[in-house]
C-alpha cells in the first residue's frame, strides 16, 4: 500500500508580498508605502483602515497615511492577501490573523461570527495590520551566552509586550545555537509560520516543523526529531505547557517567548505558572527595545528569584 500526503496548499498560487502590493493595492498606497520605505526604510508595521487613515510604525513610532481606504477596496486587499480565496484560509482568519509568505503577519480586524462561544469566522473587515519581520543576525549573543550557561534541561523564557522585538530576537539566537563549532539540533515550532523567516542559510542545524499546533510540534520535535533546543514563540496556553513539561521530562531545553509587560503579569498566566513550577526555565529575560540595531536591554531573573517573588506575594500571583 502507498501512503500519498498531499503537500499542495488547498489555496491557490502563492504570490510574493511584492507580487500582490502591485496587483491588490490601490495605486495611491502604493505610491505612499514606495515613498515612505525609500525614505524611512521598511517600516514595522503597516496598518490599513477602511474609511479612515492609514498608519505605519517605524522604530516604535506611528505616523499616520494620507490614504484612505474604501471598504471595497478593503476587501479587494483582503481577497488578494488570501490569494483569491478566503475559505482557504477560514481557519486562520477566525484566529485573526494570516501568514503570508516571507513570514509577514496580518492582523485582522472585524466584526466576529460566533457559534458555540467560539469564533468561526469575520467580515466586514475593517482594519488590516501588516507586521513586517526582521532578521538581525548579531543580536542576542547575551541570550546565546545565558542559555549555554543553564543547567541541563532548563531552558530560557523571554517576554515583553507585543511588538517588543521577541521573535527576531528568538530567530537570532536559534541561528546562533544551531551553528558554529559545535551546533545544537535545534527545532523550531514555528505554528504561524513567521518565526523561521530568513533562516534559510544551508549550514544550520535547525529543522522547522510549519504550521502545527504547538503541542503537537512539541511532541513531534522530542520524540522523532530527538531535539537538543527547542524553540517556539507566543506560548502561554495550558495545553502547551503540557507538552512542554512532558519534553523537559526527556531533557530537552526551550527557547521561548510570551507576551507580558512585567515578570509579575507573566507568572499569572496559570500556563505559565504551571511550566515554572515544572522548572522548565531557568531565568526568564525581560526585553526592552532601544534604538534600531542595537541590542535590547534585558532584564534576567533566574528561576530562585522569581519563585521567591511568587512565595512572597502569595496567591496575588499564584492565582491570578
Amino acid at each position: 500500500m502507498v501512503t500519498v500526503i498531499q503537500t499542495q496548499r488547498p489555496a491557490g498560487e502563492r504570490v510574493s508580498f511584492g507580487r500582490k502590493l502591485e496587483t491588490g493595492f490601490p495605486e495611491r498606497l502604493r505610491q505612499e508605502f514606495s515613498d515612505i520605505v525609500s525614505r524611512l526604510g521598511m517600516p514595522e508595521e503597516l496598518r490599513l483602515r477602511a474609511e479612515r487613515n492609514g498608519s505605519i510604525s517605524v522604530e516604535g513610532k506611528n505616523f499616520f497615511l494620507r490614504t484612505v481606504l474604501t471598504r471595497g477596496e478593503m476587501d479587494g486587499i483582503m481577497l488578494c492577501l488570501c490569494d483569491g480565496s478566503l475559505y482557504a484560509h477560514r481557519e486562520s482568519i477566525a484566529k485573526g490573523y494570516l501568514t503570508l509568505d516571507g513570514g509577514i503577519r496580518v492582523g485582522i480586524v472585524g466584526r466576529a461570527v460566533i457559534e458555540d462561544d467560539k469564533v468561526v469566522g469575520v467580515y466586514d473587515i475593517t482594519g488590516l495590520n501588516l507586521r513586517f519581520p526582521r532578521r538581525l543576525p548579531h543580536l542576542g549573543a547575551p541570550i546565546v551566552s545565558l542559555l549555554r550557561r543553564q543547567p541541563p534541561g532548563r531552558g530560557i523564557l523571554l517576554y515583553a509586550p507585543p511588538g517588543g522585538g521577541k521573535t527576531t530576537l528568538l530567530r537570532s539566537v536559534a541561528a546562533a545555537m544551531a551553528s558554529g563549532e559545535s551546533p545544537l539540533r535545534v527545532c523550531l515550532v514555528d505554528t504561524r509560520e513567521e518565526l523561521s523567516f530568513s533562516l534559510e542559510e544551508k549550514r544550520l542545524c535547525l529543522d522547522v516543523l510549519r504550521g502545527y499546533p504547538r503541542a503537537l510540534g512539541i511532541e513531534i520535535a522530542t520524540r522523532t526529531m530527538n531535539a537538543q533546543l527547542i524553540v517556539c514563540d507566543e506560548i502561554g496556553e495550558v495545553e502547551e505547557a503540557e507538552a512542554m513539561a512532558a519534553s523537559q521530562n526527556c531533557g530537552v531545553p526551550f527557547l521561548a517567548s510570551a507576551h507580558a509587560e512585567s515578570l509579575e503579569g507573566l507568572l499569572r498566566r496559570e500556563g505559565i505558572l504551571l511550566l515554572h513550577k515544572a522548572g522548565i526555565f531557568g531565568a526568564y529575560v525581560g526585553i526592552r527595545r532601544r534604538q534600531k540595531g542595537l541590542e535590547p536591554e534585558y532584564t534576567v531573573t533566574n528561576w530562585e528569584e522569581a519563585n521567591e517573588r511568587i512565595e512572597t506575594s502569595g496567591s496575588s500571583v499564584a492565582d491570578g
